[in-house]
């Protein structure tokens, strides 16, 4: 007995009268546990005794799942609900929550009042999360007409994307008994920022059916990880020093050359670290790019390193070809560290980069700067590459392909450290080759988002709130294009317009040659654009220009920040169809450099929900004295 309702029910052939049945029932308040089973047997084409088993999903030659809606995963084939209940927090909804028998995989599945349910549920992915939904996701689905599914480990171990199909699939059959509708009638969307990114990516190319659209944000590829944090870790071994001195070059206002007053060593590795593709806009947070509060900058996987490749160590500081015994001024560098007392292994791996390099077509730019002209490794080479091995688990041994089964939008951040933005480049290239260019059109898209880095999600956790927008308006409109784009045929708007120069993405300035779906703001005061010199109680009159790419909606909000605090105040503009204007002034009172910031929100829809806000930001240096 579950919920006073026997666990075994009778099913016969007539699905409507079934399906009318069963719906009514659990508006009556019968647990969905039974329901969703009762359903299950309703869909099929005969009667459950003579059903045929489903088949076993296919395991692809990488080791990837293969999932359908129709074939069975051994490893989440029993799911089992543990509990029901009605909530009214963030919004009203039907709560059930459950797990998989004989793993740690749990799921929640919130299931909003029918009149508002459109036949969609969203879905985010994380490898550490569990299957708690935040209040912004639960709201974010009831607001746009569907449910929202949740699925992780109970101990936030929750790797691939095979536990997140299988919530996905059972969901759909407690949806169909909660709404009355065949499961066939419902579209799914994945989304996951970072680590998730690595799940949506294999989930879109390795499943077909159980999602119609995926959104992968601030994504990686298989050769981010450990490389990227590596060679933040090498550049701060060599600019630590000249951190802030850079960081005011890139700042507004400032000298625009990061490479005025840098000595050879110096000049070699921020060349080196540009190349590779850390944008140079990332050094306004010096701290955060360099890994200064971090042990060592690697994450962990230095001692991942030292287990598979033991010898590293001693070749780097004994055989040529290495920075350990390279006639250079980074050689001396490394060899000065260690001379300083510096750790042998901690060293040596700063620069592990250098000596992972994929194949030479396979399109990883940022890695060229390594090789000579004919395409060949300018330094030994390990025999193992660490990269692709350490994407696997994340991505379910996703193949990287490019072969998508279902819609994308990807969006990624222009001052990412972490995920680098050309990697977005990287995987849309991939996309292209593998679909076809009439294909790639109808099915992909690619926003990038100035302005925002990899952890300014929220916009509330005060990290860079003076100087960085909250992304997450640009994922949930993609979301809503997206399922527009899926079940009405409407494209999603056009790409964002950008170039890939020496791994650095760059964008245009005016928002109707940018495209994507995000304001442009430009910012004056007293009618200068970059830097203004001002004395104390004198009153400086500041100016913003706003411009809409044409698929942004309308300007909701422009707000001020004189003190460069991140503390914003709301004032009033002037809208149109392609923008807005804001004037405004402000007179300063102690002397100091201030960054003045202007914070815009455009919206579709709605102007008054909580959701699919996208912001930009402009600054300018006020320097009183």
């Amino acid at each position: 007995m579950i919920g006073g309702i026997p666990s075994a029910l009778h099913i016969d052939n007539d699905v409507e009268g079934n399906l009318l049945r069963i719906s009514t029932s659990l508006r009556r308040g019968a647990p969905a546990a039974i329901l969703a089973l009762a359903l299950v047997a309703t869909m099929a084409t005969g009667s459950p005794a003579s059903a045929a088993p489903p088949v076993d999903c296919v395991t692809a030659p990488g080791g990837a799942v293969l999932v359908t809606p129709d074939c069975n995963d051994p490893l989440y084939a029993a799911p089992v609900i543990d509990s029901e209940s009605d909530e009214t927090e963030p919004v009203a909804h039907h709560k059930v929550s459950g797990h998989f028998e004989g793993t740690q995989m749990q799921f929640n599945i919130y299931l909003p009042p029918a009149d508002t349910f459109q036949g969609r549920f969203f879905q985010y992915t994380y490898p550490l999360t569990d299957a708690n939904a935040t209040a912004r996701a639960i709201g974010f689905g009831a607001e746009n007409g569907g449910y929202t599914v949740q699925a992780g480990s109970s101990t936030g171990n929750s790797l691939g994307y095979r536990h997140d199909a299988a919530a996905a699939k059972f969901a759909e059959t407690v949806a169909s008994a909660y709404y009355g509708v065949p499961p066939t009638g419902i579209n799914g969307y994945l989304y996951g920022a970072s680590g998730g990114s690595f799940q949506t990516i294999g989930a879109a190319e390795s499943t077909t059916g159980v999602w119609q659209g995926f959104v992968p944000m601030v994504m990686g590829t298989p050769m981010s990880t450990p490389y990227t944090f590596f060679i933040r870790a090498m550049a701060r071994l060599v600019l630590a020093d000249k951190a802030q001195q850079i960081s005011d070059a890139v700042l507004p206002g400032g000298s625009g050359d990061p490479y005025a007053g840098l000595d050879a060593a110096e000049s070699a590795m921020l060349r080196e670290l540009t190349a590779f593709g850390v944008p140079l806009r990332g050094w306004e947070d010096p701290d955060y790019l360099l890994g200064l509060s971090a042990p060592d900058g690697l994450l962990g996987f230095g001692s991942v390193v030292q287990a598979i490749d033991p010898s590293y160590a001693d070749d780097f500081w004994s055989k040529p070809g290495y920075l350990g015994t390279e006639q250079s001024p980074l050689g001396d560098e490394v060899r000065a560290a260690l001379a300083a007392g510096g750790d042998r292994w901690d060293i040596a791996l700063r620069s592990y980069y250098r000596h992972q390099l994929p194949p030479a077509d396979s399109g990883y730019y940022g890695f060229d700067q390594f090789r000579d002209a004919a395409g060949s490794p300018l330094y030994p080479q390990r025999s193992l590459v660490v990269g692709p091995l350490v994407l696997r688990g994340s991505s379910g041994n996703a193949s990287y392909s490019g072969q998508i089964h279902g819609k994308m939008i990807v969006v990624d951040n222009l001052l990412d450290v972490d995920a680098m933005p050309w990697h977005a480049d990287w995987y849309a290239k991939r996309v292209a080759a593998s679909l076809g260019q009439s294909e790639f059109r109808n099915n992909f898209r690619l926003y990038y988002n100035d302005n925002a880095d990899h952890l300014g999600g929220d916009g509330d956790e005060g990290h860079g709130a003076n100087r960085l927008i909250s992304y997450w308006g640009v994922p949930e409109q993609a979301l809503r294009d997206l399922s527009a784009w899926v079940e009405k045929g409407t494209p999603a708007p056009a790409s964002t317009k950008y170039t890939a120069t020496n791994a650095q993405i760059e964008v245009p300035r005016l928002a109707l040659a940018r495209k994507g779906v995000q304001p442009v703001v430009d910012v004056t005061a007293n009618l200068h654009s970059d830097v203004v010199h001002t004395r104390v109680g004198r009153t400086v009159a500041f100016a913003a220009v706003i411009q809409l790419p044409g698929t942004a909606g309308r300007v909701v909000t422009t707000e001020w920040d004189f003190p460069g605090t991140g503390d914003f105040v709301e004032r009033r503009f002037v809208g149109s169809k392609l923008g807005a204007v804001g004037a405004t002034s402000y007179t300063f009172t102690q002397p100091g450099t201030y960054y003045v910031g202007v914070r815009v929100t455009a919206q579709r829809g709605n102007p008054s929900s909580a959701f699919g806000r996208v912001q930009n930001i402009d600054r300018i240096r006020i320097v009183v004295e």
